[in-house]
């Protein structure tokens, strides 16, 4: 939220209260504390992390008892900081409150002699846990290992273990003191870099460092010894020395090294190295700073608290109004002022954080906003909510506002047709969405467009002469040659609007009108207007200049727009935009120019103010009446959320539809008007009239995860020790809150009053069940108050089994990248490779495909000759391909060669290029021969291998990952790989996530990862499957967790059957940042995208990357599934039913057989998608009913019976 007003209350302090903070969870920070470092060096900070001990005032910080999770530290301009929390032992704090003699980190930027203020904000019991820590310690912790709990001294993480590699922390020997770190690796284990280590430790860029170490050694083959890592968070491996002690057997031996930190270094990890076989001990290791490093000194200021009047958040819920009846849902909506003047102005929301789920469920609804008992006129622009306010001085208010039904007459006068929308090129990145023109009531925007707040002067171009006031840009010599710009009486909102035509004989050039707007800084302005056009060549668009007070273009994004951009004729379209102007900016330039030929009119412009508010978590109330427990059947297309009640009086009952050898799954909501423990949730088994059972049932309970911001990919260019937030629109139809989407593995729970939560039945018909209605019930189940078990709410439901079967090898292909990275995937008393094998029987059991085979076979090139060991790779790939059915497998990840802007990489011991690294003005067409050589001999080992397994047919090439192909060099590049590959055999099947077609790679790529949302036409698809290659959908980033419905993950593959794609990748089922079951969002990660991009942080999709949980506590033995996993099941199962039914019906025409119901049916399922569409991330918009797609598999369920029952 941004405040009305950015001003101190005087009774606090000079600097405002900064607000919002990162993860306030719809609370306010109640006090804080001012820090000043003043550097007395004479060299600058940089990020230097300085120790602040916590204590009593004056001398201490004074946050004794202060939650550990309400910590926030910024700086005087409002930038939040990363820090760390410690105890006085120097173990980190997290999840429990700050204590005396603990110390808060902070990283301090200042030059020589000057001073740095921050403020430590605390004392908010709704916030989040930060998940993001300083991670540059001010020193090396514990280098003598004698400190800590556990299975690992204080300060250090040990690498997982496995059966021949073990680090641990040991009595056993020591330098000193009584214990020491062990590496252990079995005899004839193959070399890695097993360690324990210590990360995150300060450097000063330049500064001159000595580290001193000791290693023991027993029977080492191979080297032990000490690693450190000298980077920043960016490249973490600028510099890598090893403090090596050598092989053999040795008593205590020290190792050192001195070293400079290099430009841009700021932070060193080490650890323990044994890269061979043996046993190894290592004790007492230091890190000294040899020259003079920084100085400062802290002072720390007394206790500030916030106190603000609060009004609005008691207000009563409205009556019931005539025409429909009393409100059930609202969103409180908390607007803050912390200046001591009134404030008042427009303020903006996103609809969708009001709405939350709603939107799906009425029909273009109308908000009513209230306060006080009173309606505020209010706007709805797009996607955007507005409305006037008023807000006293030093106070929080808080309005609400009301979903209303606004009846179809209403809808469909309410709002203007929207222009087409514009596909993005690559949605998997930062700025990647598809961009749609804004739809709006025109008697709404007649209203704002004439508001007095309206800084565009003459907005709708009623005044002037020849030309309108208050616009320049129309005279001659601004315009090209036969230019005709002036007034023309066709407006949309009064008699005249704006007019411009270029004439096509001219060449293109800047043409339009402008006007000079006096803004403030750091503020938000709305920038809209009319277009229509007629037989424009190029495109249309908004455009602004932020300027400075000279008139200069301000230092950082100067240049603005809003699309999408029209062309051709197009009628009436409305392009909006929101933007924050910088520090430096004090003129906002309107700009109504194109570079463009044709004719364009403009009018209606609006350039408001605008501030934000923040919708607090949803509310509902149960109609008065009714069971004091209430059940009822959700599609497990939808996922149910905590407010959430029942739509109408509620399911009664819940009718599945099954094939033999499928799964179906059963989703049931409960909610209670009162507190309930140890509710347990029972199944009766399902049961047929001649006594048949389905026994293979199993329940689950819906998790929620919390999500700090609506999905999109999030892009960051400020230092590593700046927190990371969420900037810049939404790009998903999602909000902040709770979601659901694990599945957790159990059959109990609490119940909660006015808390609604979702039960997951899962019913598993077996292959070969006899066909017909099978009846069972889920009962709830709980102790009355003498401690009897008693039910307190039931729901029958039947399961129609179908008459056919379908297959137990998966002919789909839902592959989905597989890394099972880390401890966590672990499960107990199982290695490596035994927990990915169980992990691919979960993904066996759901019907996906993991992408590759691990472990890959291990190759080496020497003297020309190719060699490999294909051991463990044949035998995981013979569970792979035998046990598991799987279909589809990539080549070894030896075989991928570049990834976005990159050069390919050294492959085999071989540079792909002569010269240095990157390359300069080399002919990327031109691969080194001897690149050549060694790849192509390893790839042909690999495939004759593969074809005499019998494997080959399930395998495809993955060469390059969103190849950047406007950036140079990148199409011959991939030109001359492709050609490369197929001179080892043309039969290699080549794949690329391009997401759009290249013409350049036609005949080059065998298979085209491309976007099903309209970027490639239907009938460039149909022309690249008749050219002879396939098509896969790429859909990174769209199975988003923040989304109303499972909509995507289970209609990707009705994509695939009705526009002839072959399969889907999705890059990941298992690639965590955080624990997932804490944080349903991801961290911010260094990228480089190639040679000479800036580089720069993204955040991807909340959910991107996983659809599975690690175990939980609880259960450590299961992997846990998740209601996005389920439906991609459920995806893959309607394929197999569409692909038989097509089958039927084409064996029936060549029989000459009545197949009018089966094509109906398919066409009837067909319908289900389109494209052009929207991205995955909004399922709201590409499936409106989710009912639509339980009654096509019903449809086409019952059509199989019929035409297999007609053609025995």
């Amino acid at each position: 939220m941004i405040a009305f007003a950015i001003l101190a209350l005087s009774a606090l302090a000079p600097t405002p209260w900064h607000h919002p903070l990162s993860l306030g969870n719809g609370g306010l920070w109640r006090q804080r504390v001012a820090v000043t470092v003043e550097n007395t060096s004479a060299q600058p900070m940089a990020a230097s992390p300085v120790p602040v001990r916590i204590g009593p005032a004056p001398d201490g910080l004074p946050i004794v008892n202060a939650e550990v999770k309400s910590l926030r530290v910024c700086n005087d301009r409002g930038e939040e900081l990363l820090f760390d929390v410690s105890d006085a032992n120097g173990k980190p704090v997290r999840s429990c409150r700050a204590a005396t003699g603990g110390t808060l980190t902070i990283p301090v930027d200042c030059e020589a002699g000057q001073t740095m203020t921050c403020f430590v904000y605390f004392d908010n019991p709704l916030a989040w846990m930060p998940p993001d820590w300083l991670e540059a310690a001010s020193e090396l912790r514990n280098g003598s290992v004698e400190d800590g709990n556990g299975d690992a001294p204080t300060g250090w993480v040990h690498d997982p273990a496995d059966p021949s590699h073990i680090a641990s922390w040991t009595d056993e020997a020591s330098r000193t003191g009584s214990r020491s770190l062990k590496l252990w690796v079995r005899e004839g284990a193959e070399p890695s870099w097993i360690s324990t280590r210590q990360t995150g430790i300060r450097l000063s860029p330049g500064g001159r460092y000595r580290v001193t170490a000791w290693v023991k050694a027993e029977g080492v083959v191979g080297y032990a010894g000490w690693y450190l890592h000298i980077g920043n968070a960016a490249n973490t491996m600028m510099q890598a020395p090893m403090l090596g002690a050598g092989d053999g057997t040795y008593d205590w031996k020290q190792v050192a090294l001195e070293f400079t930190a290099p430009a841009g270094a700021d932070r060193v990890s080490l650890g323990t190295v044994l890269r061979g076989t043996g046993v190894a001990w290592f004790d007492d290791v230091a890190l000294e700073r040899l020259d003079e490093g920084e100085a400062y000194a802290v002072r720390i200021g007394p206790p500030e608290r916030l106190r603000l009047t609060e009004s609005g958040s008691k207000d009563p819920w409205p009556a019931a109004s005539r025409g429909s009846g009393a409100a059930v849902y609202r969103t409180p909506i908390r607007i803050v002022n912390f200046g001591d003047r009134p404030a008042s102005g427009f303020v903006s929301m996103e609809v969708s954080a009001v709405l939350r789920r709603l939107q799906a469920r009425m029909r273009d609804p109308r908000i009513v906003v209230r306060s006080g008992g009173k309606e505020l006129r209010s706007y709805r622009l797009g996607s955007n909510l507005l409305f006037e306010a008023q807000v006293a001085p030093r106070s929080v208010t808080t309005l609400y506002a009301y979903p209303q039904e606004r009846g179809a007459a209403a809808s469909a006068s309410a709002a203007i047709v929207k222009a087409p929308v514009q596909y993005a090129p690559n949605p998997a990145v930062p700025g990647g969405m598809n961009k749609s023109a804004v739809t709006v009531s025109l008697a709404d925007y007649a209203a704002l467009a004439a508001s007095p707040r309206n800084l565009a002067r003459n907005p709708g171009f009623e005044m002037g002469e020849a030309m309108p006031d208050a616009w320049v840009g129309g005279t001659e010599g601004e315009r090209p040659a036969g230019t005709v710009m002036g007034l023309a009486d066709e407006g949309l909102f009064g008699r005249r609007c704006a007019r411009m035509n270029v004439p096509a004989t001219s060449k293109p050039a800047w043409t339009g009108w402008r006007q000079d707007v006096r803004v403030e800084p750091g503020r938000t302005y709305l920038f809209a207007a009319w277009l229509r056009c007629r037989d424009i060549e190029g495109g249309v668009q908004l455009h602004a200049h932020l300027r400075t007070e000279r008139g200069d273009l301000v230092r950082q994004g100067g240049m603005v727009g809003a699309g999408p951009a029209i062309s051709g004729t197009t009628g009436w379209t409305l392009l909006a935009g929101a933007f924050r102007t910088p520090e430096d900016c004090r003129i906002f330039q309107m700009h109504l120019t194109m570079l463009a030929t044709g004719s364009v009119w403009h009018d209606g412009v609006l350039l408001i103010e605008v501030s934000s508010a923040e919708a607090l978590a949803l509310q509902s109330r149960s109609p008065s009446g009714g069971p004091s427990v209430r059940v009822w059947a959700v599609n497990p297309i939808v996922k149910v959320f905590r407010e959430d009640l029942p739509a109408s009086a509620g399911a009664s009952s819940a009718a599945l539809v099954c094939a033999g050898n499928e799964y179906e799954p059963l989703q049931i909501a409960v909610r209670s008007g009162r507190d309930i423990r140890n509710v347990r949730v029972i199944v009766d088994r399902p049961r047929s009239a001649a006594g048949k059972s389905l026994t293979d049932v199993e329940v689950g309970l819906v998790g929620y995860v919390p999500v700090d911001a609506p999905t999109n990919y999030y892009s960051d260019t400020t230092p590593s020790h700046r927190r990371k937030q969420p900037n810049g629109a939404a790009g998903s139809d999602g909000w902040a809150g709770w979601w659901p989407d694990p599945i957790l593995p159990h059959a109990e729970f609490d119940l909660k009053a006015g808390v609604t939560q979702p039960v997951w039945v899962t019913v598993h018909v077996p292959k070969g069940s006899q066909a017909g209605t099978y009846r069972g019930a889920v009962r709830l189940v709980a102790s009355d108050r003498s401690a009897r078990k008693q039910t307190i709410a039931s729901l029958p439901f039947s399961v129609r089994v179908l008459g056919f079967d379908l297959p137990d090898a998966t002919r789909f292909r839902a592959i989905y990248d597989c890394r099972q990275s880390g401890a966590v995937w672990r499960l107990p008393g199982k290695s490596e490779s035994e927990s990915r094998e169980e992990f691919w029987r979960f993904m066996a059991r759901r019907r996906v495909c993991p992408d590759t085979i691990k472990p890959e076979p291990s190759f080496t090139y020497s003297d020309g000759v190719a060699r490999a060991d294909f051991t463990e790779f044949d035998r995981a790939a013979a569970i792979y391909f035998g046990e598991m059915k799987f279909p589809h497998a990539y080549t070894p990840w030896h075989f991928y060669v570049f990834g976005w802007g990159h050069l390919p990489g050294d492959k085999f011991g071989q540079k792909p290029y002569e010269g240095e690294y990157p390359y300069e003005g080399v002919d990327r067409s031109k691969l080194r021969p001897e690149f050549k050589r060694a790849y192509q001999a390893c790839l042909k080992l690999y495939w004759d291998h593969m074809k005499a397994k019998g494997w080959a047919d399930r395998v495809v090439l993955y060469i390059s990952d969103e190849p950047h192909d406007h950036m140079p060099g990148i199409t011959a590049q991939m030109k001359a790989l492709c050609d490369m590959i197929h001179e080892v055999d043309p039969a290699i099947p080549i794949y690329s996530s391009t997401w759009h077609h290249q013409p350049e790679w036609d005949g080059k790529l065998d298979v085209w990862g491309i976007g099903h949302y309209g970027i490639v036409s239907v009938d460039r698809m149909r022309a690249i499957r008749e050219g002879g290659a396939r098509i896969w959908w790429t859909t990174d980033g769209q199975m988003c967790t923040d989304t109303p419905y499972a909509a995507i993950e289970r209609l990707l593959p009705h994509y695939t059957f009705k526009y002839g794609a072959e399969a889907y990748e999705f890059w990941g089922i298992d690639w965590l940042t955080y624990d997932p079951h804490r944080y349903g969002w991801h961290g911010f990660l260094p990228h480089d995208f190639g040679p000479g991009q800036d580089k720069v942080f993204v955040r991807y999709p909340n959910g991107d990357g996983f659809l599975a949980y690690p175990p939980i506590p609880s259960r450590p033995d299961r992997f846990v599934t998740s209601v996005r996993l389920e439906q991609a099941r459920e995806g893959v199962e309607d394929w197999e039913y569409l692909n038989l039914l097509r089958r039927l019906v084409d064996d029936g025409k060549r029989a000459g057989k009545d197949t009018s119901a089966g094509e109906r049916a398919l066409r009837s399922a067909e319908s289900l998608v389109t494209s052009p569409c929207e991205i995955g991330r909004y399922s709201t918009r590409i499936l409106p009913d989710p009912d639509r797609v339980l009654s096509a598999k019903l449809a086409v369920g019952q059509v199989i019976e019929a035409m297999q029952r007609s053609a025995r």
